[in-house]
């Protein structure tokens, strides 16, 4: 049986593509259900307000950047959505003046046309948004070098060795998609 057409794009393959079935499952689960999914390495976790959320968010990056050393980098791969948590990042940093010379970041989105990713230069482009929204706000005496930052490309082999470097990514933070 063929999906669903999405109901967003029909060339697309997302959440409106589902079984009408599982998404009921999905529905029906109560916090005690989605409690019980946490498991070694996937930790569920309940907030009470958006604001904590972000906050959370936010301070897993800079738990994750705190260990990193000349010796030992330690990297965050995050994902483009939510973004509030970005500001918040770059204003940690910031106020606890830690230095991010020897800390990695990954993008894990962007978008592709033709072929190839989009420019940082497009309005869409998931780099310029991780950029303009955290590593600018960054005072520059903090900010990792440019080469700690990964984003991915059409041809994704320079991406894949900064994940085999030896670098440790401390944290994956999933999306909301």
């Amino acid at each position: 049986m063929p999906r669903k057409l999405s109901m967003l794009a029909q060339d697309w393959w997302d959440f409106t593509t589902l079984d009408d079935e599982l998404l009921n499952d999905a529905a029906s689960l109560s916090q005690e259900d989605l409690l019980q999914l946490s498991r070694p390495g996937f930790r569920v976790v309940f907030y009470d307000t958006l604001e904590d959320f972000y906050l959370a968010e936010a301070l897993e990056y800079i738990t994750a950047w705190k260990q990193s050393s000349p010796d030992n980098p330690v990297g965050v791969c995050g994902p483009i959505g939510p973004t509030e948590q970005l500001p918040l990042v770059a204003r940690l940093v910031n106020e606890l003046q830690m230095d991010l010379s020897n800390s990695h970041f990954w993008g894990m989105d962007e978008w592709y046309e033709d072929g190839k990713e989009i420019p940082p230069s497009h309005p869409l482009s998931f780099e310029k948004a991780d950029k303009e929204l955290c590593f600018d706000r960054i005072d520059s005496r903090l900010r990792m070098p440019e080469a700690n930052l990964h984003f991915p490309k059409a041809d994704t082999s320079n991406y894949i060795r900064s994940w085999e470097s030896g670098i440790r990514c401390a944290v994956m933070q999933g999306g909301q998609g």
